[in-house]
């Protein structure tokens, strides 16, 4: 007895630049969805990768005969915090290395809650190679570039914020710690840099209108705050702000006793943010990490 198999009309899964922006995810077929999922698991794990290896590269001078540190050095500015508050790279790193982890498990693994990765889109992907190409504008002194693409890492963050809807739904114990915190500390440090990068920016331009130095520093210390007042307040990322008040404190320690005004300016400005903090999670222990 002869068998003939059947003539499978298989169409080619076709993913479009237009599908990787979309918020409509719900009308995706389900195959479509799938290899979705699997595609921006491996960009974003692949860059992931990408920007950590060049930013070791740049830690060690192998760009441009220049390193981070040594450029912030020559730029120098009163916003600086002391050279330890660095430092939180490694634990930028180390949350970026396990969400790319976590995300590549989801969207391989079946049964996994994964709508995640469909959310973040390729605004990680984005995130990460404008990190890598700000330490080329940086490390070539192209300092107002490396502001542009500072902005733009900070706001693919935030449009991972939204689309997650970060902290203001009661989601899994995996999620918070494995999506949400390594977004959440990776965009409260890039938000200090931004105002870093700005006043870099000033010192490489010679900017002496309106404020003197100190002046100036005291005002960008002041949107600091606010800025993660706003971030607990109405979108309740206590996570972002603890790294604004690591960055205050630097701030602080590195003026303690030279100059007072940005002591305890930035002292102030940590101390109101960690009672912020403190005074939210209490109100909201309800939905507290602890009860999961």
């Amino acid at each position: 007895m002869r068998y003939e198999m059947p003539d499978f009309d298989i169409a080619p899964i076709q993913i479009t630049p237009q599908d990787f922006l979309s918020l409509d995810i719900k009308c995706w077929k389900p195959a479509k969805t799938l290899h979705m999922k699997k595609t921006l698991a491996v960009i974003n794990t692949v860059v992931i990768v990408a920007t950590i290896a060049f930013n070791s590269v740049a830690s060690t001078g192998g760009i441009n005969g220049n390193t981070v540190g040594g450029m912030s050095d020559k730029y120098d500015t009163l916003f600086t915090p002391s050279g330890y508050a660095f430092s939180i790279w490694g634990i930028i790193y180390i949350g970026l290395i396990a969400f790319g982890i976590f995300q590549l498990r989801r969207a391989f693994a079946k049964g996994k809650e994964n709508d995640f990765i469909l959310q973040i889109g390729p605004w990680m992907t984005v995130a990460n190679i404008a990190n890598i190409l700000w330490l080329y504008a940086w490390l070539y002194e192209y300092i107002g570039l490396s502001l542009v693409l500072m902005l733009i890492i900070l706001g693919s963050l935030m449009v991972m914020v939204v689309r997650l809807n970060m902290e203001r739904w009661d989601a899994p114990f995996p999620i918070i710690v494995f999506v949400w915190w390594p977004i959440g500390i990776y965009g409260g440090w890039i938000a200090v840099a931004t105002i870093a990068n700005v006043s870099s920016l000033l010192v490489s331009l010679e900017w002496q209108a309106l404020l003197n130095a100190e002046g100036w520093a005291v005002l960008m210390i002041m949107t600091a705050v606010i800025l993660n007042l706003i971030m607990i307040l109405l979108r309740n990322m206590r996570e972002f702000a603890v790294v604004g008040i690591w960055a205050l404190v630097a701030i602080s320690v590195r003026h303690w006793d030279s100059l007072p005004a940005l002591q305890w300016t930035a002292l102030t400005g940590a101390i109101v943010l960690f009672l912020v903090i403190v005074v939210h999670g209490f109100l909201n222990r309800a939905t507290g990490l602890h009860i999961k």
